[in-house]
């Protein structure tokens, strides 16, 4: 009896953050892929005040009295009646699990053993299930074992003291790593569910190989958070249309759940996300009765719970997150609310006491509502302002635009700015120049009719192409900004902008039917290809700034040559292998950026968590 409910319980939880074994090996082989180039430092200075906010929390303050790391006058750092206060406390009070974990590991083993030891057995994991899922489950066991014993017994020969190692930030990067993993299971879902599993594994593996998610995930910033969020919001938009699907209402239910944390993580993107999902649900959910409208506002009041528990904490006004509070750097981040108010409360409750003359003649509850209300609409105010803003500025300042979508290169303005720093940037289709196939859509527009729009373009989609639109007027206006590896701010646009782009015709005609190409010239792109671009580096004897700019001018090559073959579609007689061919060898460039950029362009000083990256870094012959 037991075990029969303890199997039930193992497969409920397996479909519903997995959906099924492929999904599980998806989530192990990403996270082995993260902390095979974990970087155990800081990246940015904005992570010091999360990991200051998370020191806090654990000491039970939520504001930041001690600077445990950097200084309290970080970027990010939010003031309030005196006091300081950090941002993103939705991740803060998450990472407590595994901040614990950590204490306990180090309790009772050496820490960079137990990191080691943890690798090991999510290798394994993933090279055992994934045997079993190919029915080579004999071949998995004994080949995993012996490689993962190997590696193993390497990295501990090659093991050194983890230097000032700060728990608070492995807490933090551990739970964005895993945030991120789910990034490419959503990805799987999503497209399993509408084309099938192959196309969904694909486009997984092109999610986490062929955008910058890998560098991202170990860095304690918002960006893979809103990302894998915006997919699993569109996975349940997905389920929620599926007759056949058990859980259709819960599903559509979920996607509000999904934005209301996201809210306490980041209440902007979380806006945006938001308004995406209303403008889409609504019209074309197959029930908006009273009930179902009623229990759906419920579900998404009850997730902003501890969003308006953590502001009321912070600022006495539910609805003023620690973002609009006046910031010490108001130039360090983008933030919808900005640096509001010169007290920092932006239409807390404590504005309240200010009405004067008309305090005695209104009702106390009155004003207090209105304070709310006014508090409640203030931000998004602001966000009809920065799109309306970003439209602007993508007609009256095409340059930027161009800067942070298509090249970068030296922007004098920015430079200036950054004290004429080198230009360590890509543009977006520079750091993932897979996405240049997207311009398939314009045949297979053309080629369409208003039935056939109507048949293949489903919620998901129309979900997915909005909050990319909505998402990049926010912050188009705030671009180009020197020296941030790749445009960050953009980052989400990748995994989003890829699911859409396997479900173009063409370039599903071309997976499906010659998947085996992409692979082969992903894989000989890396291996072959990375041995090619480390011996022109060399060369070329190039610092960092011109290394980047010679992988944006080797993805720029590749994204021309997949976009014109994305416009001429398949009409060559090898045209959907050639098309497959550019897809894997695009997939390919990014991979060989990332390895570069964790291991050498970035490599914190050697702070890999993996004993045998730091030796890898030692050995390439690059500044």
């Amino acid at each position: 009896m037991d075990r029969s409910w303890f199997a039930r319980v193992r497969e409920l939880g397996l479909r519903l953050f997995f959906g099924d074994r492929i999904g599980l090996v998806v989530f192990l082989g990403t996270l082995t892929l993260f902390v095979t180039v974990w970087r155990t430092a800081f990246l940015i200075n904005d992570s010091y005040t999360i990991a200051n906010g998370l020191y806090a929390v654990a000491h039970g303050d939520i504001s930041m009295t001690v600077a445990e790391h950097g200084s309290l006058r970080s970027p990010g750092t939010n003031l309030y009646d005196g006091q300081a206060f950090s941002r993103n406390y939705g991740v803060i009070v998450l990472s407590l699990p595994f901040l614990y974990g950590f204490r306990a590991l180090a309790a009772v083993a050496d820490l960079r053993i137990a990191i080691i030891a943890l690798w090991s057995l999510l290798l394994f994991g993933t090279i055992t299930l994934a045997g079993r899922l190919l029915g080579r489950r004999r071949l998995g066991v004994f080949g995993g074992s012996i490689a993962v014993v190997a590696l193993f017994a390497l990295n501990v020969a090659l093991a050194q003291p983890l230097a000032e190692v700060s728990y608070y930030l492995l807490a933090l990067q551990a739970l964005h790593m895993t945030v991120a993993a789910f990034t490419g299971v959503f990805a799987y879902r999503l497209l399993a569910q509408q084309c099938g599993r192959r196309l969904g594994v694909l486009t997984a593996l092109l999610v986490v190989t062929a955008t910058p998610l890998a560098f991202w995930a170990s860095v304690p910033k918002r960006h893979v958070v809103t990302a894998a969020v915006a997919l699993g919001v569109a996975l349940s938009l997905a389920y929620s249309r599926a007759d056949e699907h058990p859980w259709s209402f819960e599903a559509r239910a979920l996607g509000y759940v999904q934005i209301g944390l996201l809210a306490w993580i980041h209440a902007p993107e979380a806006l945006v996300l938001f308004v995406a999902f209303v403008l889409v649900d609504v019209p074309t959910a197959p029930r908006n009765d009273r009930r179902a409208l009623g229990l759906l506002g419920l579900t998404f009041l009850i997730s902003l719970v501890p969003l308006l528990v953590t502001n009321t904490l912070i600022s006495g006004s539910p609805f003023t997150p620690p973002r609009m509070l006046r910031s010490v750097s108001s130039g360090a981040d983008l933030a919808i609310g900005g640096d509001s108010g010169g007290n920092g409360g932006g239409g807390g409750t404590g504005g309240t006491s200010g009405s004067g003359d008309s305090g005695g003649s209104i009702p106390l509850f009155v004003l207090f509502g209105l304070s709310l209300l006014r508090s409640a609409l203030e931000p998004v105010g602001k966000f009809v302002d920065l799109l309306s803003g970003g439209a602007m500025s993508a007609i009256e300042q095409p340059e930027e635009l161009y800067r942070s979508l298509i090249r970068s290169g030296h922007v004098d303005s920015v430079a200036r700015r950054a004290e004429d720093s080198a230009a360590t940037n890509l543009s977006l289709l520079e750091s993932a120049p897979i996405l240049a196939g997207v311009l398939a859509a314009i045949p297979a527009l053309r080629s369409a009719t208003p039935r056939s729009l109507y048949r293949d373009i489903r919620p998901a989609d129309l979900f997915l192409l909005l909050f990319v639109l909505l998402f990049s007027l926010v912050y188009i206006s705030a671009l180009p900004v020197h020296a941030q590896v790749t445009v960050r701010y953009l980052f989400p646009l990748g995994p989003l902008g890829i699911c859409l782009l396997v479900r173009l015709p063409t370039v599903r005609d071309a997976l499906e039917a010659h998947w085996r190409t992409t692979l082969w010239s992903a894989t000989g792109g890396i291996l072959v290809g990375g041995q090619l671009v480390l011996v022109a580096l060399i060369v070329l004897d190039t610092g960092r700034g011109e290394a980047f700019q010679f992988h944006a001018l080797l993805a720029l090559a590749l994204a021309v040559l997949l976009a014109l073959w994305s416009l001429v579609g398949s009409i060559p007689e090898q045209g959907d292998r050639i098309g497959a061919t550019l897809l894997g060898l695009a997939a390919g460039s990014t991979s060989i950026f990332l390895l570069f950029v964790t291991v050498e362009y970035f490599g914190l000083g050697g702070a890999h968590a993996l004993p045998m990256m730091r030796v890898l870094a030692d050995l390439l012959p690059l500044h």
